[in-house]
């Protein structure tokens, strides 16, 4: 253990204090601190801390004079799209899943705390009569889409499912899908990886200590699916699959529709790298995002950052 090199490197990116309580620690508890301590980039959080500090400022001051409506030509609705458009998406969408092209990549790295169970999400029986999970919901709701994919080209196509858990969910899940064998899915097209941790920092930079000898550490979030898909070799995998193009949806979800075809199609014919499902605002001031133009950049604002006199604007 070089300690002197890592007393610099924490000195220069002001994070001296992980050490303070070194001195109290046995042999293997250093041992094992170090090897913690010094696998840390201590420049990039204080680079992704600073970052998010000046999100967070920016947030708090009000947008309204900056907000702009989406531009007609990138959206679709599918209560005014007429009937045969809508059978033309769906078409579209099919032939992509039929020609094994398309993917599901669900974020499941949430506990059921909030709904009061020491499971994760995704194993929770919402009291349907049938007492389905909402992992078995979405289970069936992929094979359904690849016999009708089936239908229309003829094709034995695959619709892999991936599923990015955290340190807390993932062996859990594991076993719950293995006891249920994959609720009739393959294994191999059932891909479980976890997505990364990153340090628990105070408002003022600080790194959190967990205990003398331990960082604090939580999910690093759905912001960091991207990282999570390049070290767990997801990347390498869709490419091996030719996959084009890929669902992502939340666990809680549980009206989804998985990898819809009719959604695909209209992201298709908008030649779109990325589209959002959302639903219409059923009143002004109803508490939910609003998906907008900020300054040119499509972005999503939450209705806490709006004032009243904004949420009420409309056009024609």
């Amino acid at each position: 253990m070089n300690i002197e090199s890592l007393k610099s490197r924490l000195a220069s990116n002001g994070q001296e204090h992980l050490l303070n309580y070194w001195d109290d620690l046995s042999n293997e508890e250093k041992e094992q601190f170090y090897k913690e301590l010094n696998s840390l980039d201590y420049e990039e959080i204080n680079r992704d801390f600073k970052t998010a500090m000046q999100t967070l400022q920016s947030a708090s001051e009000k947008i309204d004079d900056l907000l702009q409506p989406l531009p007609a030509e990138v959206c679709g609705s599918i209560s005014t799209c007429d009937k045969n458009t809508l059978k033309n998406y769906q078409t579209q969408g099919l032939e992509q899943i039929g020609n094994s092209k398309v993917a599901v990549l669900l974020l499941a790295g949430g506990q059921g705390t909030r709904l009061g169970v020491p499971y994760p999400k995704g194993m929770y029986n919402v009291g349907l009569l049938s007492e389905k999970t909402l992992y078995q919901l979405q289970a069936e709701r992929i094979l359904k889409l690849q016999r009708l994919a089936k239908a229309q080209t003829g094709k034995e196509c695959v619709i892999p499912w991936y599923i990015m858990t955290s340190e807390h969910t993932k062996q859990a899940t594991e076993d719950f899908f293995k006891s249920h064998n994959h609720f009739g899915l393959k294994k191999e097209n059932v891909v479980l990886f976890e997505q990364n941790l990153l340090p628990c920092i105070g408002f003022d930079g600080k790194i959190i200590l967990g205990n003398k000898n331990k960082v604090a550490l939580a999910p690093d979030g759905n912001g960091g699916l991207y990282r999570a898909l390049r070290r767990s070799k997801v990347l390498d995998d869709l490419q091996k699959r030719s996959i084009q193009y890929i669902h992502v949806y939340c666990v809680d979800n549980i009206l989804v529709k998985m990898a819809d075809p009719v959604f695909i199609g209209f992201c298709m014919s908008k030649g779109a790298n990325c589209g959002a499902k959302v639903v219409q605002k059923a009143f002004p001031k109803e508490p939910v995002g609003v998906v907008c133009k900020v300054e040119d950049k499509y972005q999503v604002v939450e209705y806490s950052e709006i004032t009243v006199k904004t949420a009420e604007r409309c056009n024609d």
